[in-house]
């Protein structure tokens, strides 16, 4: 994918994705301030009300917070169908996704069921809406049939996600409604590999080549591999719903593979990179990222050959940390780090463009946010997953530390994001006065009669 290759004249207005983008590390923040408030039995115990107040602030306030930004943006320039009113439903998306997390997670915390059931409405609210502009784009949308099947069946997985993340709610906190205990892990299934890798995948075909310089991913691989991990999802599930164990086995081995073939193929695509310098830390984000799939996906392989794993109460934890902080966490910091500056030189761009002024006005891509600082940040990201890892055996001794570092890291990532904007607003405001001089020096000199 080449920057030629975007409909640039359809991005949304930089506050689309902008509010969304500032917004996730805050909730980074505030989980791991929570967990610094978790007992070792809470962390250990995946059913505890810590526990689960924490992974929904990771996976709805700030994976979906930047997964939404992403779509909203891509399916604009990638696809060329922007939503209809994509600037206010992106605002009360973003407001309405705010709330309902902070309320489910203060319900998962004080089982008052006022919160959760505005919490399941809000969010409810936030989807629906945040699904039929996406919808509404690609509808419209005029190129890249690919992405926009990817996309697609993302928005499947969130919608199967939601509808059963709705149900489970209810049941923690409605009287009279069983709590669906058996569907969480179809729950999680379908968020995290579904709605999560899903999306990953398919933005990945985009960014990587574009942002990180490598080939383009294999036609075969951007064809197939999402339609194929999304039937493994299906057939997974369904067999472990319908009691048949061969049915859910086959389908737990096809996304398994797929997940391996788009780590492999990544980090091929890596080794083939045309500028050959590996100081960027966008390339240890994503292989972070990919390693950490990997590992995870070889747990999982090993838990269904040696099913007495899945007794072990360390195994779910380990697993949960390795795809929500190694691979979709990191992932996404990689992205925060290309994106964002793209999008601000993009958008000065556009301003100086229509002003007819020099583009010299505009710093470089690289000068917008140095590699010094987000280097920083990763190395206390990738200490802090190690940590992450250790804890869920000793959470006594390492769960205090990862906490701190995890807090660190975001608030860090967060800086970083905001120096960034400065520089946006310093550099628009320069536009305007020089906009400002060019009207005045055009203007005819009216000379007293």
């Amino acid at each position: 994918m080449k920057q030629s290759q975007l409909i640039l004249s359809q991005t949304p207005s930089f506050s689309v994705p902008l509010r969304f983008f500032m917004t996730a590390p805050l909730f980074g923040v505030a989980a791991a301030l929570l967990m610094l408030f978790l007992d070792g039995n809470q962390f250990t115990n995946r059913w505890s009300s810590g526990m689960l107040a924490y992974t929904h602030l990771l996976v709805l306030g700030y994976l979906t917070m930047v997964m939404q930004a992403a779509l909203l943006q891509i399916v604009s320039v990638l696809t060329g169908g922007q939503p209809r009113q994509v600037g206010l439903i992106g605002a009360v998306t973003h407001i309405t996704l705010i709330a309902g997390t902070l309320l489910l997670a203060a319900g998962f915390i004080t089982g008052i069921s006022h919160l959760m059931h505005t919490a399941v409405l809000l969010l409810v609210i936030s989807f629906a809406l945040f699904i039929g502009a996406v919808i509404s784009g690609l509808l419209k949308s005029s190129s890249r049939r690919d992405a926009g099947f990817g996309i697609g069946l993302a928005l499947v997985s969130l919608i199967v996600t939601v509808g059963l993340g709705g149900w489970l709610a209810i049941g923690h906190s409605a009287q009279g409604v069983a709590l669906a205990r058996h569907l969480t892990d179809t729950h999680l299934v379908w968020g995290l590999l579904g709605w999560g890798a899903i999306l990953l995948i398919t933005v990945a075909y985009a960014v990587v080549p574009m942002f990180q310089l490598t080939p383009a991913y294999p036609t075969i691989v951007i064809r197939y591999l999402t339609p194929v991990i999304v039937i493994g999802l299906a057939a997974w599930t369904g067999g472990a719903v319908s009691n048949l164990p061969v049915v859910s086995w086959i389908g737990s081995l096809v996304v398994a593979a797929g997940l391996v073939l788009f780590a492999v193929v990544t980090l091929w695509l890596h080794c083939k990179r045309k500028r050959k310098s590996a100081s960027e830390v966008t390339l240890w984000f994503w292989r972070c990222a990919m390693v950490s799939l990997l590992a995870a996906v070889f747990i999982w392989i090993a838990a269904l050959i040696f099913p007495a794993l899945n007794q072990n109460p360390v195994y779910p934890l380990l697993l949960g940390v390795l795809v929500i902080h190694g691979f979709l966490i990191s992932a996404v910091n990689g992205m925060l780090y290309k994106i964002l500056p793209f999008l601000t030189w993009l958008h000065l761009s556009i301003k100086v463009t229509e002003h007819k002024l020099s583009r010299r006005l505009i710093p470089n891509i690289r000068k917008l946010l140095p590699d010094d600082r987000a280097h920083i940040q990763f190395w206390m990201h990738f200490v802090m997953l190690l940590l992450m890892v250790t804890a869920t055996w000793q959470p006594n001794w390492f769960l205090l530390l990862a906490g701190t570092l995890f807090a660190a890291s975001n608030l860090l990532l967060w800086l970083n994001l905001v120096a960034v904007l400065k520089i946006y607003k310093e550099t628009e405001r320069k536009i305007t006065e020089a906009a400002k001089e060019k009207t005045t020096a055009a203007s005819p000199t009216v000379l007293p009669t």
